[in-house]
C-alpha cells in the first residue's frame, strides 16, 4: 500500500491531479481544440442548466466524431422503445478502420497480456440517475477535443468505449418528467413534485425491467447488444456509474469485502483498491465527501460492476448522491444538478488515470485471469457439464443460446446423454477447461454454500433449475462433436401435411404452446384441452400426452383455417403438433369426451399504480406482449373503480405494498369473483387476494398461536443479520406439483424450480383440494435461505387456487416470471391464465 500510495503521490506531483475550471467541468489543461464544437455550443445550453434528452445525446456525440479524427461512434442496435444504442470509441486514431482492427485483435491480445489499454465507461443503466449521461457527454467532449498532452498519452496507448446511456428509454421518461415540472425558478425542496416521479420511475427501461440485473439473463436488446460487443473488446477496466438516494454522498468501490463474489480474483480486489486511490485523491482534492466498503456488494454476477469481474476485467462501481432534478436539499447541503455532474467527470477522469497508471498490471492481470481460469477447470474434479433437452427442446436451446451469448464453449452431444438415470434425446457439452470457467461455473453449478448471510441482490441464478432444464457435472464427458457451437440449434417444429387428419393434438409442455393457444382462440378456433392423460395413436406412432394437451377437432364447421394460424408457429417458435386419424384413444378419454374441456378466450387486467412494483408488473406485461405477443390492460388501481370488472376474465396483482389501497378494491374484487371472474395474487399481491372474503368452508386455517414469550436480548449491530435471516432475497425452492390439477397441467415431473424472494407465505387451507403447489419437506434447490426459513416453508403451500362463488381466487407465493427469464415457471403462469377456468370447487361434506 505504501509503495502504491507513493505512485498516487507521484501522479498527484507530475500533474496528475485534474484542477477543475471554476466555470467548467473539464481540467484547466483541457485546451479543447476550436475546431471541436463544444456540447453548450450544440446544444444551447450548459451541463446541468437542464436535463439532456436522448436525441440530444446522439446530436452531440455525431457532431463531436464529425469533428474529431479521435472519435468513431457506432450504433449498435434499438432499445425496446426503437431509441439508438450507441457506443463511442476514443483512440490516437479514430477511423473506423482502425477502430475495426483494434477489436478484431482484442480476444489474441487478451489472452496473450498484450495491445492497448481498453477501459470501458458506462452510464444511465438507470433513466432516472441523470447525472451520468451529461457526464459521459463532457468526457467525450475532452477525449474528442483535448490538446493537453495527458490526453494524447492516454490515447495513444488505450482505447475508450463509452456507452452513454445504457436504458434510453427510461433516460427519456426522466428528462421529460424533470424538465417539464421545473419552474424558472427551481425548487430544491425534496417533496416538490420534481422530485417526485410518477409511476412507475423511470429507473427501469421500456417494459419497466431493471437493466442492471440483465447482465446475466440477456432478455432486453440494450443488454444483448451490449454485451455482444463488450466481449468483443474484452476492457481491462469496466465503469459502471449509478447515482443513490439524495441523503448519501459519493460511492466507489470496493465494496463491503465480506460479500466479494468468491469466484473473483482476490487480485481484482487489490486492483480495485489501487484504482480508488485515484478517486479518493481527486475527490480529496475537491472538497467533495465520499465512502468506500459499506451498502454495495460484488456478489450477483449479472450486475454491471461485477460481470466483469468474471470476464476478465476489473468491474468499479459508482454511485453519486443524487438530486434527482435539478437541485435539492440534503443532509450535506444544497447539491445542484451540474454539482453531481461534476463528481461523476471527476471519477471517470480519474479511472482513466489510475488504468493508464496501471496498465502493465491490469494486461497481466487479465492474462493471467483466463491462463488461471482454464487450469481451475482442468483441475476442478470433474470434466464439465451436461443438458439435457428435458423432452421439450424449446427451453434448452434458449439455454444453450444464452450460453453461447456469454462466450461459453458448447458442444453438441453425439447422441442421447443420459442425467441422473433418465436418458435425452439430444444434449450438450460444456467443457469445464476453458476460459470462461468462473463464469460457467457461476451460471451452471448451485449455490449452497456461503461466505455471508446478507445480499445486496439475489443469493442464486443458476441456470439450470430456471429454465427447468436437467443439468449435471460430469466426471468424464460423453462423446461430442470436436467443433463448438456458434449459433444455437434451432428447434424443429412440425405442422402435419395433408388434410386427413381428424385432429390436431399440441402438447402443452411446449415453450410455444400459450402463444398457439392464444392465437388460436383469438382467431375463433374451438380448442379443447386434455384434463387426462390420453394414449392414441398419431401419424408418427402411437404417443402418450400429459394433462393439458390442446385438441383441434378439425372436422367442425366453424372452425377457422387451423393451417394458416399455426403454419408460422410451426416455422418460426418450433410448435411441434401431431395428427390423428381417429378421436378414438388407446387409453384414456376420446378426443370427443366431456374430460376433453372446451377453453374460451381470456382478458386479464393488471393491476398497476403507486405502491405496486413496476418490475412486477413489468414481467407480466413484457410476457404477454412478447412471449405471448397480445395486448394486455393495465389500469392503475386509482381508477378501477370506474372501469367495469365484467369485461375481463381475470384481474392479476402483481407484487407491491398493498396497505394503502381503499377497501372498496377488496369489496369490488369480492364481487368480480363471485361472478366469476379470476383474481391472481402474485407475492404480496397473494397476501392482499386472501382478503378477498372467502366461504367459510375454504378459508384458510388460522395461524397456530404466536409464542408470547419475550425474545432474548440481542445486540444493537446484530440486527442486520437477524433481518437477513428472516429474508429470501432470492433462492430456488422445489414447488411439488399436483399435475392432476389444471394449474399444475404440462408438468409430467411432479416438481419444478420456483424463484423466491420476499418474506410471503400462504397459509395452510382447509380445504385439501385447492392447493396445487407445496414446497417440498427439503424446499431449497440453491440459494441463501436460513434455517428456520427452511423449516417454516417445507411442506407449506406456495400455490392456492381457491373457488369462489362461480369464480376463482389464486395466490401466488413465488415469481413464476423473474426477470423475464425463469423459463421453468412460464406454463405455470400460463396455467393460471388459460386453465384456472377448468377448476371446479371440490370439497368433502362435512
Amino acid at each position: 500500500m505504501k509503495r502504491f500510495l507513493g505512485m498516487v503521490g507521484l501522479w498527484l506531483l507530475l500533474g496528475g491531479a485534474f484542477p477543475v475550471l471554476a466555470q467548467g467541468l473539464l481540467p484547466a489543461d483541457f485546451d479543447p481544440d476550436p475546431s471541436v464544437p463544444s456540447p453548450a455550443e450544440i446544444l444551447g445550453f450548459e451541463a446541468g442548466e437542464r436535463h439532456v434528452t436522448h436525441h440530444e445525446m446522439l446530436r452531440v456525440f455525431s457532431t463531436l466524431a464529425a469533428a474529431s479524427p479521435r472519435m468513431h461512434v457506432e450504433v449498435i442496435g434499438e432499445s425496446h422503445g426503437g431509441r439508438p444504442l450507441l457506443l463511442a470509441y476514443f483512440h490516437a486514431d479514430g477511423s473506423s478502420e482502425r477502430i475495426t482492427a483494434l477489436r478484431e485483435s482484442r480476444a489474441d491480445q487478451a489472452a496473450a497480456g498484450e495491445g492497448p489499454l481498453t477501459v470501458w465507461l458506462g452510464y444511465q443503466v438507470h433513466g432516472d440517475e441523470a447525472s451520468a449521461m451529461p457526464a459521459a457527454i463532457e468526457i467525450a467532449w475532452y477525449l474528442a477535443a483535448s490538446r493537453s498532452e495527458r490526453v494524447v498519452r492516454l490515447l495513444e496507448d488505450a482505447v475508450v468505449v463509452l456507452e452513454p446511456a445504457l436504458n434510453p428509454d427510461g433516460t427519456d421518461r426522466f428528462a421529460q418528467w424533470v424538465n417539464d415540472n421545473r419552474g424558472r425558478h427551481p425548487n430544491a425542496d425534496p417533496n416538490d413534485r420534481e422530485h417526485r416521479q410518477g409511476w412507475p420511475t423511470a429507473r427501469t427501461n421500456y417494459y419497466w425491467f431493471d437493466l442492471n440485473r440483465d447482465w446475466l439473463p440477456l432478455v432486453h436488446p440494450e443488454s444483448q447488444a451490449r454485451l455482444a460487443h463488450y466481449h468483443q473488446w474484452q476492457p481491462h477496466v469496466v465503469g459502471d456509474v449509478h447515482e443513490m438516494g439524495h441523503t448519501t454522498t459519493y460511492f466507489f468501490q470496493p465494496g463491503v469485502p465480506e460479500r466479494n463474489n468468491p469466484l473473483t480474483p482476490q487480485e481484482n480486489f487489490d486492483l480495485t483498491g489501487r484504482i480508488a486511490e485515484f478517486h479518493a485523491a481527486e475527490l480529496d482534492r475537491r472538497g467533495e465527501p465520499y465512502f468506500t466498503r459499506e451498502l454495495f456488494d460484488d456478489y450477483y454476477v449479472g450486475k454491471g460492476s461485477t460481470y466483469p469481474d468474471l470476464t476478465g476485467g476489473v468491474g468499479i462501481l459508482f454511485e453519486q448522491g443524487s438530486t434527482r432534478g435539478h437541485v435539492m436539499e440534503t443532509p450535506h447541503g444544497t447539491r445542484h444538478f451540474r454539482d453531481a455532474i461534476a463528481n461523476q467527470v471527476s471519477t471517470s477522469l480519474s479511472t482513466l488515470a489510475g488504468a493508464h497508471a496501471l496498465a502493465d498490471e491490469l494486461r497481466r492481470y487479465q492474462r493471467d485471469f483466463f491462463a488461471s481460469a482454464l487450469d481451475q477447470g482442468q483441475r476442478v474434479g470433474h470434466a464439465g457439464w451436461v443438458i439435457g433437452d428435458g423432452g421439450e427442446p424449446g427451453r434448452a436451446t434458449r439455454l444453450v443460446e444464452l450460453l453461447l451469448q456469454h462466450q461459453l464453449v458448447v458442444h453438441d452431444a453425439r447422441g442421447p446423454v443420459v442425467i441422473d438415470g433418465q436418458e435425452y434425446a439430444r444434449g450438450w457439452v460444456i467443457p469445464a477447461a476453458q476460459r470462461h470457467f468462473r463464469l460457467a461455473a457461476s451460471l451452471l453449478d448451485p449455490a449452497l454454500a456461503f461466505p455471508h448471510e446478507e445480499f445486496y441482490d439475489v443469493s442464486t441464478w443458476w441456470l439450470p433449475a430456471m429454465f427447468d432444464v436437467p443439468a449435471t457435472q460430469a466426471r468424464r464427458l460423453p462423446a461430442h462433436e470436436a467443433r463448438a457451437l456458434e449459433a444455437a440449434p434451432r428447434v424443429a417444429g412440425n405442422l402435419p401435411a395433408g388434410d386427413e387428419a381428424l385432429a390436431w393434438i399440441i402438447p402443452w409442455d411446449q415453450l410455444a404452446a400459450p402463444r398457439a393457444l392464444d392465437r388460436l382462440l383469438e382467431a375463433g378456433a374451438h380448442v379443447r384441452v386434455a384434463t387426462r392423460e390420453i394414449e392414441i395413436d398419431t401419424a408418427d406412432g402411437t404417443r402418450r400426452f400429459a394433462r393439458g394437451a390442446l385438441v383441434l377437432l378439425r372436422g367442425l364447421e366453424m372452425q377457422p383455417d387451423l393451417r394458416a394460424v399455426l403454419a408460422p408457429l410451426a416455422r418460426e417458435d418450433g410448435l411441434v403438433v401431431a395428427a390423428t386419424a381417429s378421436l378414438l384413444a388407446r387409453s384414456g378419454p376420446d378426443l370427443g369426451a366431456p374430460s376433453v374441456r372446451p377453453l374460451e378466450p381470456v382478458r386479464p387486467l393488471l393491476l398497476t399504480g403507486v405502491g405496486l412494483s413496476p418490475g412486477s408488473a413489468g414481467q407480466i406485461w413484457h410476457w404477454f406482449d412478447t412471449v405471448v405477443q397480445r395486448p394486455l390492460t393495465r389500469v392503475e388501481w386509482e381508477r378501477i373503480q370506474a372501469v367495469n370488472l365484467a369485461d375481463y376474465t381475470h384481474v392479476l396483482l402483481p407484487d407491491g405494498e398493498y396497505a394503502d389501497l381503499p377497501e372498496r378494491l377488496v369489496t369490488q374484487l369480492t364481487r368480480f369473483v363471485e361472478a366469476g371472474g379470476t383474481v391472481v395474487g402474485i407475492q404480496r399481491g397473494a397476501e392482499f387476494a386472501g382478503r378477498l372474503a372467502l366461504e367459510p368452508a375454504l378459508a384458510s386455517a388460522p395461524e397456530p398461536a404466536a409464542d408470547t414469550q419475550p425474545p432474548a436480548p440481542r445486540g444493537y449491530e446484530d440486527f442486520i443479520m437477524d433481518l437477513a435471516e428472516l429474508r429470501i432475497a432470492g433462492a430456488l425452492l422445489n414447488l411439488e406439483l399436483d399435475i392432476t390439477h389444471p394449474l399444475g397441467f404440462g408438468f409430467t415431473r411432479a416438481s419444478v424450480p420456483v424463484f423466491r424472494q420476499g418474506a410471503t407465505r400462504l397459509p395452510a387451507p382447509a380445504n385439501a383440494y385447492v392447493q396445487p403447489g407445496r414446497y417440498a419437506s427439503e424446499p431449497v434447490l440453491s440459494g441463501y435461505v436460513s434455517a428456520a426459513r427452511r423449516e417454516a416453508l417445507a411442506g407449506s403451500p406456495g400455490l392456492l387456487a381457491e373457488p369462489r362463488g362461480r369464480g376463482l381466487v389464486v395466490r401466488v407465493a413465488d415469481d413464476y416470471l423473474f426477470r423475464g427469464t425463469q423459463l421453468g415457471t412460464w406454463r405455470l403462469f400460463a396455467n393460471l391464465v388459460y386453465f384456472s377456468q377448468l377448476v371446479e370447487a371440490r370439497e368433502l361434506p362435512r
